[in-house]
């Protein structure tokens, strides 16, 4: 199947976009000593990554990263919001893999090693997620497969294991098939 940068949305993404809208306004507050930031722009050249993040979060800490714009030192957190918590505890790889790539970008922006959090809108609480080796090396990986496939300009193929109920873009790539009457 051919890429042609298709979109479509369902009642996720709707729940999604409600979920996120606070933090997509990039309004900035303080509150109980902790500098917050929303929506802010990130990138780094050499994983070739860019995007936007939902929230960003300085402590002050004797022990943080300087940061010229404060004028102190903060420990960085990143907070990435989620309309709901996986169930049976367990965080979709994908989840997992996009707070990573969050985690590469700040950490690089700002020297840091910033710390890294869910925060699940329905249960209104964050989980703290860490992040080890294996888990970059599989990054790597995933980010040289999708450039191969973006250079091939195709769509691939649809693993056994893999469900789609939910999927905004279902419809576009499994379309129904049409009787021949």
């Amino acid at each position: 199947m051919e890429n042609n940068c298709s979109w479509a949305e369902n009642i996720f993404v709707n729940k999604g976009n409600l979920a996120h809208k606070h933090v997509s306004e990039g309004d900035f507050s303080s509150s109980k000593g902790v500098l917050q930031e929303r929506s802010i722009r990130i990138y780094n050249d050499e994983w070739g990554l860019f995007g936007v993040l939902d929230s960003l979060e300085f402590k002050k800490s004797e022990y943080g990263t300087y940061i010229p714009a404060y004028g102190g030192t903060y420990v960085v957190s990143i907070v990435e919001y989620k309309v709901t918590a996986p169930k049976n505890g367990n965080i979709r790889k994908d989840e997992h893999m996009q707070l990573l790539g969050q985690k590469i970008c700040v950490d690089s922006l700002f020297g840091c090693d910033s710390q890294t959090y869910f925060y699940y809108s329905d249960t209104r609480k964050r989980e703290k997620i860490e992040f080890c080796k294996e888990d970059y090396t599989f990054f790597a990986e995933t980010l040289k497969q999708i450039r191969q496939i973006k250079q091939n300009g195709t769509i691939p193929p649809i693993k056994d294991d893999q469900y789609c109920g939910g999927c905004s873009m279902k419809d576009i790539c499994l379309p129904p098939k049409r009787s021949k009457t």
